[in-house]
């Protein structure tokens, strides 16, 4: 059964660093980069099972980032119910939300979208 969605102590970093190295090799958000607040976290067994990050905020609003979630427990809404809990947190506090996904990250867009999240398309930089 999995437990409740909370912040992390920072001892916690290595095991998040773990759970990115593993199953989110790509996270621009790691523990220890110069703008990541925070980790939420969620267990299962004692496993940190699914996480994300509090980022690079701004006065008016704040980022999540760096979400994953143990491979063999994806589909089961444990990153979903992180995200949920984060991007409330993040609201409360600073009054909006934002994240950043790849188009080509199906899966994230259906959770983002279904927490409340619309896309906002942004063309950074491109290559011709």
């Amino acid at each position: 059964m999995a437990g409740e969605v909370g912040w992390l102590e920072a001892g916690d970093e290595p095991e998040v660093a773990a759970l990115l190295d593993e199953h989110a090799p790509d996270s621009y958000a790691v523990p220890g980069l110069a703008g990541v607040r925070r980790w939420p976290g969620l267990r299962v067994g004692g496993e940190l099972a699914a996480g994300a990050a509090d980022g690079w905020p701004a006065p008016s609003g704040g980022v999540l980032a760096g979400v994953a979630t143990v491979g063999r427990l994806r589909g089961l809404g444990l990153a979903e119910r992180v995200c949920r809990w984060v991007s409330r947190e993040l609201v409360a506090e600073r009054g909006r939300a934002a994240l950043m996904v790849d188009d080509h990250n199906v899966a994230a867009l259906a959770v983002y979208e279904r927490i409340g999240y619309r896309r906002r398309r942004v063309l950074a930089a491109h290559v011709t």
